[in-house]
């Protein structure tokens, strides 16, 4: 009975933190930065990203937008459904099958990443193990 209790209270405590949400959502994580002249120079693809494109995909168009203002290396992240992660992920790889590309946007250069959380990235662009990553508000991350 007491182990019905604890458990009971730890659920109770894990979705008033908003644990419950994280799993059953598994957000997705959209990622954009400036890309450096090096990166920009020494890239293999490049590829377009339209202002119609990024329309339709909200989240890029906010954290693109950002991330002009951002310091040089400096990730911007917003968080996205799964649902929405995957879509905007497979429509990167339409555009550029290549994993490791360039995305030019608006007279600028971005190097793009949409991290499923598993382990895996639906487009995995650099590496952001050293780089500062700024988040908007959690209003702002929906």
């Amino acid at each position: 009975m007491r182990r019905r209790t604890v458990l009971a209270a730890v659920a109770a405590l894990a979705a008033g933190s908003g644990c419950s949400r994280m799993v059953v959502e598994d957000p997705v994580e959209v990622r954009v930065r400036r890309a450096s002249e090096a990166a920009v120079e020494n890239a293999d693809t490049h590829c377009p990203l339209s202002a119609p494109f990024v329309e339709v995909h909200p989240a890029l168009e906010r954290v693109l937008s950002s991330a002009t203002t951002a310091p040089d290396g400096e990730w911007v992240v917003t968080d996205v459904d799964r649902e929405t992660g995957e879509a905007l992920a497979a429509d990167l790889r339409k555009r550029c099958r290549q994993v490791d590309a360039i995305y030019h946007y608006e007279d600028d250069e971005y190097r793009v990443r949409v991290e499923t959380g598993d382990g895996g990235a639906g487009n995995r662009n650099g590496s952001g193990s050293s780089e500062t990553i700024r988040r908007g508000r959690p209003q702002e991350r929906t």
